[in-house]
């Protein structure tokens, strides 16, 4: 019997990497200059092969935050939310999470996107609780850092094995469900563990474990999707 939910966010409940989404809004927007579009690029395509440098990653990432305020930054991820991901939520992850949330088991959306990009999305969703990498700040005002550990890998299974310690749950009773080969540590010791939309790498893996894999989708990738992937399709419930 499932007693918890956990989601990853990115490529599992949206159809785009909210970090790489950000830093292109930003560029768009005038807030960080155009390279940083390459930049976006270049640790994406690392990120997907599960080479991200972390230090650095965190330092691009963050560096529009370092020196504005809490509220200037809130502002601007409402806009980037509204403009260029809300359209990309897959209905099929609103209806798992509204169905646990029905049956009274509590969704967490557990995400190495820092909490001021993925609080919008977690509201949208309605999750119980958003746990996210924190950004630092300091009177106010953000510092460019973040405050306790990059929630990947690793550190995504310790915050997820924290939680259930908190809540007396063993992991066999937790779904967990992800898309990224980042994710193959938690994926391996829940109970339920559930791959969403997997590239060929993170397949393979799934299919060596026999995990649950699901196909999902929005309006705007549904009709993009090979016919083969539309029609095995089914409702994870």
């Amino acid at each position: 019997m499932i007693e918890l939910a956990i989601f990853d966010m990115d490529h599992t409940v949206l159809g785009i990497d909210s970090d790489h989404s950000w830093k292109y809004f930003l560029a768009d927007e005038g807030f960080a200059p155009l390279a940083h579009r390459d930049e976006a690029d270049r640790f994406l395509d690392l990120y997907h092969k599960g080479r991200t440098p972390i230090n650095e990653f965190i330092e691009f990432q963050l560096s529009e935050f370092a020196g504005r305020s809490i509220t200037e930054i809130r502002t601007i991820a409402d806009k980037h939310f509204e403009q260029r991901v809300r359209k990309l939520i897959y209905l099929q992850a609103r209806n798992v999470i509204d169905k646990f949330n029905h049956d009274e088991i509590d969704t967490i959306l557990l995400t190495g996107t820092n909490r001021i990009i993925a609080n919008p999305i977690a509201k949208s969703l309605d999750v119980s609780r958003l746990i996210a990498t924190e950004p630092e700040i300091e009177d106010g005002y953000f510092t460019g850092r973040i405050d306790g550990p990059f929630l990947m890998k690793d550190a995504k299974f310790k915050s997820a094995k924290d939680l259930c310690s908190e809540r007396d749950i063993d992991l066999d009773r937790v779904t967990y469900f992800a898309d990224s080969i980042t994710d193959v540590p938690l994926l391996e010791k829940v109970g339920y563990p559930v791959v969403i939309n997997p590239r060929k790498d993170m397949r393979s893996i799934a299919k060596a474990n026999q995990w649950q894999i699901k196909y999902w989708f929005n309006d705007v990738n549904f009709l993009a999707q090979p016919k083969k992937l539309i029609s095995s399709y089914r409702p994870i419930f």
